[in-house]
């Protein structure tokens, strides 16, 4: 079976390839100086659409923006979010509608420039309707290398049964992502990734989710903090939350104490509660579960952590960082370009739960080290500013698609 699924899996990508190389031999359409841009993804939360969404809408490069999705309530000037009809999710599904009512809504306001959140699928769609419309096209690359597989473990509904790297997979994915008119990439990992497998490294930004400072700031010295740690993501496999908790019960053995949070939902929040309760660590550790309002949950809380297998530029450790925490993560992805070890936290080399734990166990127990890294970490996050992210929205729209 595994076989078989991943014959398909790759006779799939193959065909998407091919049709998106079809397309893209059709002339383009002149392009508008105010750009009309029509985007798809999921959105898992309101602080991940607005570092994606907010600079974009508010480039003054931007006349509109259209959002194409099915489970987002946002507002912002300059933009529509078109849903599905209950009456096609009902009938083909609901990620079938939102792609026929993408492509529909293109067809409607002839965009500029059509974008996906994820290159498996929502990025090669657009690239592929974009070809057939002939306007440009916009990869977002959130998850960084992880998207195309070469690390085989993926989140996606599809290839999550990959067990490791196909070559012929990532190949043929980093082929459709170069005919993408423009990719976003968080970090330079994925930029020198991608460069280096046969995109053309004009094509690709490093443009990631910005930080309002005006929300995302530092609490009060008199703030209680009553968790010592916190990490922040979605509940699957690759954030790799076990660890998180394997920690914890690391740092009790060697004697201390470790009041932990973790903030986030998913399909292995119930596992994970078990595990605490297998671990003894039930008492030590709180499932707050999805929250809106995570800047109030960071404000309790001193150090933030991940422990994730794989990462781009993680924007939950950008708002840890603008909250004033510093942050112990591994060394993988595109972390590094953000935590300097030893300035604003400290990276670990290959998860190893007692580096993790000797650190944390550093930084609770030092005032003095802490308030000196949580200074830190705010200031290493002003390039991630809402101001700063729109003027590069700005230059990649001067810029204009050079190979036309």
């Amino acid at each position: 079976m595994y076989l078989i699924k991943l014959y398909l899996g790759k006779l799939m990508m193959f065909s998407f390839w091919l049709l998106i190389t079809i397309f893209s031999w059709l002339p383009k359409r002149k392009e508008r100086k105010q750009k009309v841009v029509v985007l798809t993804g999921t959105f898992y939360s309101k602080n991940w659409a607005n570092a994606h969404l907010l600079p974009l809408v508010s480039c003054p490069s931007v006349k509109h923006v259209y959002i194409v999705s099915t489970h987002l309530e946002y507002q912002a000037d300059g933009l529509t979010i078109v849903t599905p009809s209950d009456l096609s999710c009902r009938y083909i599904g609901h990620t079938l509608a939102r792609l026929l009512c993408f492509f529909s809504t293109a067809v409607k306001v002839k965009p500029d420039y059509m974008g996906g959140f994820h290159i498996l699928f929502n990025a090669s769609f657009a690239i592929l309707f974009a070809n057939i419309l002939r306007t440009r096209s916009i990869y977002f690359s959130g998850g960084g290398v992880t998207e195309t597989l070469e690390t085989g473990a993926s989140e996606n509904s599809y290839f999550k049964f990959i067990e490791q790297k196909d070559q012929f997979l990532t190949s043929t994915i980093c082929n459709i992502i170069a005919h993408a008119t423009a990719i976003i990439t968080m970090g330079k990992g994925a930029k020198s990734f991608l460069a280096k497998n046969g995109v053309n490294n004009e094509r690709i930004h490093i443009i990631s989710g910005s930080i309002d400072k005006s929300k995302f700031y530092p609490p009060s010295s008199e703030s209680p903090k009553p968790f010592d740690i916190v990490l922040t993501a979605r509940l699957s496999a690759i954030k790799q939350v076990d660890l998180y908790i394997d920690v914890i019960a690391e740092i009790y053995q060697r004697g201390h104490s470790c009041n932990a949070l973790i903030i986030g939902d998913g399909p292995l929040f119930t596992e994970l509660q078990n595990y605490a309760t297998k671990s003894g660590m039930q008492k030590n550790i709180t499932f707050a579960g999805h929250q809106d309002d995570v800047l109030s949950w960071l404000h309790q809380s001193k150090v933030y952590i991940l422990t994730s297998r794989t990462e781009g530029l993680s924007l939950s450790l950008l708002e840890g960082l603008k909250a004033g925490l510093p942050a112990i993560v591994p060394n993988v992805g595109d972390l590094g370009d953000v935590l300097k070890d030893g300035y604003n936290g400290h990276l670990i080399e290959k998860h190893s739960k007692q580096d993790f734990a000797s650190h944390i166990i550093e930084l609770i127990e030092s005032k003095e080290k802490l308030e000196q890294f949580s200074q830190h970490a705010v200031e290493s996050t002003d390039r991630f500013d809402l101001s700063v992210v729109q003027q590069q929205w700005v230059a990649l729209f001067k810029k204009g698609n050079i190979f036309e």
